[in-house]
C-alpha cells in the first residue's frame, strides 16, 4: 500500500503539469476565438504544427535525453549551423537540396555524437560539454552567414510548398507529417525495443544515485 502511495505521488507532479498546460492551452484558445474570427478554425492549429515541425523533431531528441537524466544545451545551436548550412550550399554553391540536407544531418548527428562519446568515455559533466558545443555550434553558423539566407530552388520551394489533404479544407505539410512520423518512431522505440528500455533504465539509476 505505501509503494503504491508513493508511487502515485511520484507521478503527481507529471500529471498536474500536464494538465495545467492543457488547461491554458484550451483557455488561451477560446480567448482568441473570442477575440478573433476564425481563430478556433482547425487549420490554424495544424498550422502550429507546420511552422513548429522541427522543434517537435528536436523535443523528441531531447525526450531521450531527458530520460537518461541528461541534458543537452547545444540543440538550438546546431539546429541554426545545420540549417543555415543547408541554405548557403544550396543557395550560393548550387547543391541539389537533398545533398545538401543529408550532408547536413550527418554533421549534425556526427557534432552530437562526439559531445555523447566524451561524456561517456571521459564522464565529463554534459552541461560544460553541450555548453561549450553550443558556443561552437553557433559560431560556425556565424561564419556562414550572419544573414538569414533565402532559398529559391525550384525542388526545395516544391517541397516546402507541397500540402497532404486532410479534409474539410485543412492540410499538412510534408514537415509536419514528417514530424509526427519522427514521434510515431520514436515511441515505438521507447516503448518496444532494447533501447528504449535501457534509455529509461538509466534514466532509473540517475534518479536513484541522485537521491542517494
Amino acid at each position: 500500500v505505501v509503494q503504491t502511495w508513493l508511487a502515485r505521488r511520484a507521478g503527481a507532479p507529471g500529471s498536474l503539469s500536464l494538465a495545467v498546460t492543457v488547461v491554458l492551452f484550451v483557455a488561451l484558445s477560446l480567448a482568441g476565438g473570442i477575440a478573433y474570427d476564425g481563430f478556433l478554425a482547425p487549420q490554424v492549429f495544424l498550422n502550429l504544427l507546420i511552422d513548429n515541425a522541427f522543434l517537435l523533431v528536436v523535443a523528441v531528441g531531447m525526450t531521450f535525453v531527458i530520460l537518461t537524466g541528461g541534458i543537452d544545451l547545444s540543440v538550438g545551436a546546431v539546429v541554426a549551423f545545420t540549417t543555415v548550412l543547408l541554405a548557403s550550399l544550396v543557395q550560393h554553391h548550387g547543391w541539389h537540396p537533398l545533398g545538401a540536407a543529408s550532408l547536413a544531418l550527418l554533421l549534425g548527428t556526427g557534432f552530437g555524437a562526439t559531445m555523447g562519446l566524451m561524456i561517456q568515455r571521459y564522464r565529463l559533466q554534459p552541461f560544460v560539454v553541450t555548453l561549450a558545443g553550443m558556443f561552437l555550434a553557433r559560431g560556425a553558423a556565424t561564419l556562414i552567414s550572419v544573414e538569414s539566407i533565402g532559398i529559391d530552388d525550384a525542388f526545395q520551394r516544391a517541397v516546402a510548398g507541397m500540402r497532404i489533404p486532410l479534409g474539410g479544407g485543412t492540410s499538412l505539410s510534408v514537415g509536419a507529417v514528417t514530424a509526427l512520423g519522427v514521434v510515431a518512431v520514436a515511441t515505438l522505440v521507447a516503448r518496444s525495443t532494447q533501447f528504449g528500455r535501457t534509455v529509461y533504465a538509466i534514466g532509473g539509476s540517475e534518479s536513484s544515485a541522485a537521491l542517494m
